[in-house]
């Protein structure tokens, strides 16, 4: 049988070939989309109405970790415009039809934390300001963006409003340290009317309360708290990539020799340290699958998800990637000063990894702190995801 995963693991002999020119050009190739397309890839979580597969998530989490084993930067490209169909499916209707009506394979990128307001106009708000870090934007028909959105009584709420990439200027300005061909480019909007039917807000997603949970009744990943599942979504490329250097590393050591004298694998310092890595780096992936099971098993069997269970999978998949993090970091010790040479195969992978580290998603403050004001019975703050 041809799963999807099968078909994403068909894809990655092409994904690593194709690696390097990606990350040169600061952007996944059109020929690596186009795959993903006629590979149903993007299809995973997006409503049955449009097409889609409305597939589960743990079937969306695997393709992203196999895609990686390819490529870091066309994973993660991957991960961020599949995962968008599942915030557009908590759109309200006409949000969708506006969407996919016309193209049912129409894709939206984002730049999701709020820092512009939108200003109240009739029938909705006028935005303007710079909105980055817009992962393969130029593969995108759409934009979700955050917005501190202004109503009625002078509060300022989180929306996530959908743009059409027509109305938005990209600036080209991705040069950084690690995901470098995932071209995630600052969005900039001048003055952009966004109709109200194009908006969420983030608390309902975080809630799972959207318009999109009321249309699909039969589609749980639309009603899951946002916070619930998007532990198991980017993460799974930074998890792939530790298990790639470590399947990478050993063979290496084995045919080393330490200033040409002596057989590095016969360092009982070297046995210990890389014991230690592939522990952190086995037992954090471990952590992870171990969670994204229990998670969406709990959510596909209709049980109630408290704030709690939110919090707890956020919590635990930061620790596990503070795991595999520190793992990743071992091995490129281990492996000597070959990997300051940009042709050395570990030094994208460590590149990436710290990148990866960075993400609201994955930093243990924002994790950590909401999880354990509940265990002390303090209220939390609503997050960004």
């Amino acid at each position: 049988m041809n799963t999807l995963q099968d078909r994403a693991r068909a894809l990655v002999p092409a994904l690593a070939e194709r690696a390097a020119a990606t990350e040169a050009a600061r952007s996944v190739p059109v020929e690596t989309v186009a795959a993903y397309h006629r590979a149903g890839l993007y299809r995973v979580l997006q409503p049955k109405r449009f097409g889609g597969l409305q597939e589960s998530f743990s079937v969306f989490s695997e393709i992203g970790e196999i895609l990686a084993q390819g490529c870091a930067s066309s994973a993660w490209v991957y991960t961020v415009l599949a995962e968008h169909q599942w915030i557009l499916a908590c759109m309200p209707e006409q949000a969708q039809i506006d969407v996919w009506g016309d193209n049912p394979a129409a894709l939206a990128s984002s730049s999701l934390a709020p820092r512009n307001n939108g200003t109240p106009v009739a029938g909705g708000w006028r935005v303007s300001g710079s909105f980055p870090f817009s992962s393969g934007c130029e593969h995108a028909q759409w934009a979700i963006l955050g917005v501190r959105a202004e109503d009625s009584a002078g509060n300022k709420p989180t929306r996530y409003m959908l743009v059409p990439m027509a109305e938005i200027e990209i600036l080209d300005d991705w040069h950084v340290l690690g995901l470098r061909g995932t071209g995630s480019r600052t969005l900039v909007l001048k003055d952009v009317f966004v109709p109200a039917h194009r908006t969420v807000l983030l608390k309902d997603l975080l809630d799972g309360t959207t318009p999109g949970a009321a249309l699909y009744p039969d589609y749980p990943v639309v009603r899951a708290p946002r916070a619930f599942l998007v532990p198991f979504s980017l993460p799974m490329v930074m998890f792939s990539l530790a298990a790639k250097a470590l399947a990478m590393v050993p063979a290496s050591l084995r045919s080393r020799l330490s200033r040409g004298t002596r057989d590095l694998g016969e360092s009982e310092v070297v046995q210990m340290r890389l014991a230690e890595a592939g522990a952190d780096i086995d037992l954090g992936n471990l952590i992870m699958r171990t969670r994204r099971a229990e998670s969406v098993a709990m959510l596909e069997s209709g049980r109630p998800i408290a704030p709690e269970d939110a919090m707890r999978n956020r919590r635990d998949v930061s620790y596990a990637a503070e795991m595999v993090r520190r793992g990743v970091e071992a091995l490129v010790e281990l492996s000597g000063s070959r990997v300051v040479q940009d042709g050395d195969p570990l030094q994208p992978i460590l590149r990436d990894v710290l990148t990866i580290a960075t993400h609201t998603v994955v930093l243990r403050h924002g994790n950590y702190v909401p999880y354990g004001r509940a265990m002390l019975g303090l209220p939390s703050p609503v997050g960004e995801v």
